[in-house]
C-alpha cells in the first residue's frame, strides 16, 4: 500500500462530496495541478472499493427490505450455494456475510408484498434445512453519510431517503443511461455515449433532469476501510418509543463515524452502520449515545462484517 499524506486525504475528501467531480474542480481546491490530481488518483484507487450513483429507490416506487438469517451451520459450501441461488434473484442488491448473531443479511428492493413473498418463499424453500433464524425489516427512511473520520470532521448528509407518495416512471432512456454508469460514476458523458448509442447532448439534458428531480441523489465512493486499519460495526436497536426520534436521528448524523443508518418496520426500530478501529471503541460510543439519551434502548445487537 502507498502511504497517503495530507494532499491524499484532500483529494478523497472532494471525492467524498461528489465522486464525479473533475480533476480540474479538484485541483483548484488542493491545491496541485490537474495532472498531479490523476495519478494521484491512480494511488487512491488502491483505497476505493468501488463507486455508485446514488437513486431514490422510493420515487421509482419500491421499497427497501432487509432480511437477516442464522444457519445452523454456515461454511464455504454454503456459501458457495448461497451465491448461486441469489444471482437467480435480480432485485437483490446485495448481501452481506455477519459475525455475530447473524450469517447473512440479504438487501431487496421490492415494488409490493407479493414480489417480497414470492423471492423470500423461493429462497427459504432452497435452504430449509439450514436456516434456523430469520428477521424481516421494512426499511421507512434511510440516511447516507461520508467517511468524516478520516478527515476528523463531520460532513453534511450526502442522502436522505424518505418514504413518498410520488412517483416518476423512468423513460427507456434513462434506465438505458442510469444501468450503464450506474456502478461506475466517474464515466464521461462520451463514454456513456459510445455504450448507450445516445448523443452526449441528450445524456447531458437528461441528466440534469433526474438530478432536478431527485431521482439521482449524488454519485459516491465507498472506500475499503480496512486499509486504514479501521472495521465497520453494525448495531441493531430496539426502541421503547418514537417520542425523541427526531433528536435521536440527528444526533446520529452529527457523529463523525458514522457510515449510513436506516429506521426500519420490525423486531428492529433502527440498523446503524459504524466505523471504528475496534470494538472497544465502539463500546465507548454506544455508551456515550445511551447517556444522551437515557431510557430509549430496549435492546442491542452488534455485528461485524
Amino acid at each position: 500500500m502507498h502511504k497517503l499524506d495530507v494532499k491524499d486525504y484532500k483529494i478523497l475528501k472532494e471525492l467524498d462530496k461528489d465522486y464525479r467531480k473533475s480533476f480540474s474542480e479538484i485541483a483548484k481546491t488542493v491545491g496541485l495541478s490537474k495532472n498531479s490530481i490523476a495519478l494521484r488518483f491512480e494511488k487512491l484507487k488502491e483505497y476505493i472499493m468501488h463507486g455508485a450513483v446514488g437513486i431514490d429507490n422510493e420515487l421509482l416506487g419500491y421499497k427497501m427490505v432487509k432480511v437477516f438469517y442464522s444457519f445452523d451451520y454456515y461454511d464455504e459450501k454454503i456459501e458457495n450455494q448461497l451465491i448461486q441461488e441469489l444471482k437467480k434473484h435480480k432485485n437483490i442488491l446485495w448481501v452481506a456475510r455477519f459475525y455475530g448473531p447473524f450469517d447473512i443479511s440479504i438487501c431487496l428492493m421490492v415494488r409490493d408484498l407479493n414480489n417480497l413473498v414470492t423471492h423470500i418463499t423461493q429462497f427459504n424453500e432452497r435452504f430449509a434445512k439450514q436456516i434456523r433464524e430469520k428477521e424481516i425489516q421494512i426499511v421507512s427512511k434511510q440516511f447516507f453519510c461520508r467517511h468524516g473520520y478520516l478527515y476528523g470532521e463531520t460532513l453534511p448528509v450526502n442522502t436522505k431517503v424518505f418514504q413518498t407518495e410520488k412517483r416518476y416512471i423512468l423513460s427507456d432512456k434513462e434506465k438505458k443511461i442510469l444501468s450503464t454508469f450506474r456502478n461506475d460514476p466517474r464515466m464521461s458523458i462520451i463514454e456513456i455515449s459510445k455504450k448507450t448509442n445516445i448523443s452526449p447532448k441528450t445524456i447531458s439534458v437528461i441528466l440534469k433532469k433526474l438530478e432536478k428531480n431527485k431521482i439521482i441523489t449524488g454519485y459516491y465512493m465507498t472506500l475499503d476501510n480496512t486499509k486504514f486499519n479501521l472495521n465497520t460495526f453494525k448495531i441493531l436497536i430496539q426502541i421503547y418509543n418514537t417520542k425523541h426520534a427526531k433528536d435521536f436521528e440527528e444526533y446520529l448524523i452529527s457523529l463523525p463515524n458514522i457510515r449510513h443508518f436506516r429506521k426500519m418496520l420490525g423486531l428492529w426500530d433502527y440498523e446503524i452502520d459504524l466505523v471504528y478501529p475496534n470494538m472497544k471503541e465502539l463500546h465507548k460510543q454506544i455508551d456515550v449515545i445511551k447517556q444522551k439519551f437515557p431510557g430509549t434502548f430496549k435492546k442491542t445487537s452488534f455485528v461485524s462484517f
